[in-house]
């Protein structure tokens, strides 16, 4: 049975405050593609690359990450259900979707889906607990 453990998950966008939720992390580990395909983008500011602050998701507009963790830059979701402003995941385990992560104006933020897929090399599945359930997403 996987550990696991609460934190909260911390939402950082310009010109608004942090926006946290509980998460239940799942240590699953980093999963590599095959001849180094898949890896998570290195490029500041590109879809899916590591941060721990919004300024260095430029000129995306969020950082979501895990309390004390690495995150991931993100854009605004389309719509709630429509995950078409999203990149496509690198490789081919996990799919981009639409978490909602509480933030104040109710837009919904791209994130990988990991639950039934692996996450790119250099990023891990948690399962956090957001308004619309638990979800699986590459952090």
């Amino acid at each position: 049975m996987p550990r696991r453990a609460l934190l909260p998950l911390a939402l950082v966008f310009a010109c608004g405050p942090a926006v946290s939720t509980d998460t239940d992390a799942t240590d699953a580990g980093d999963s590599t593609g095959a001849d180094g395909e898949g890896a998570r983008p290195t490029t500041p500011g590109a879809m899916y690359s590591a941060c721990s602050e919004v300024s260095e998701c430029a000129p995306l507009e969020f950082c979501v990450f895990p309390d004390r963790e690495g995150g991931y830059c993100g854009a605004a979701c389309a719509a709630p259900d429509d995950p078409s402003a999203c990149a496509p995941a690198p490789g081919n385990g996990a799919t981009p979707s639409c978490v909602d992560i509480g933030v104040p104006d109710g837009r919904w933020v791209c994130g990988l889906d990991c639950s039934d897929g692996a996450c790119p090399d250099g990023m891990r599945c948690e399962s956090i607990n957001t308004s619309d359930g638990a979800r699986d997403v590459c952090f």
